[in-house]
Parts: structure tokens; C-alpha cells; sequence
């Protein structure tokens, strides 16, 4: 089963993980106001970089 993006659990395909976050009653569209602005900077905290299962492939081999 798929990871939910948001919780430590599997999904259940509630939908959260696809609303906007300045409207939560918006399905995102990619608009990209969430990090355009005004503010001299911005930030994102990543917790975690997946590479495409081929890369991952090669790197076991």
C-alpha cells in the first residue's frame, strides 16, 4: 500500500495531502502563491529525497 505524505501511517485516500495551503477547501493547482510573495526569503524544510526505483536499482547492483 502507498505511505501517506503526510502522516506516519499507510494511505487512505483522504484527499489532505492534495489541498492548498492557503485554502484549505481548494484542491491544489499548482498556482505556486503558496511560495511566491513579498518576503525578502522564503523556506521549505525536506525531510526526505527519493530517487525514481530505477536509480535505486543501479545503486544495489
Amino acid at each position: 500500500m502507498k505511505q501517506c505524505e503526510l502522516y506516519d501511517r499507510e494511505c487512505i485516500a483522504c484527499g489532505e495531502c492534495e489541498r492548498c495551503d492557503l485554502d484549505p477547501n481548494k484542491i491544489c493547482d499548482n498556482c505556486m502563491a503558496c511560495v511566491k510573495g513579498d518576503a525578502e526569503y522564503r523556506s521549505i524544510m525536506i525531510d526526505e529525497i527519493q530517487a525514481p526505483k530505477t536509480e535505486q536499482k543501479n545503486k544495489l547492483n
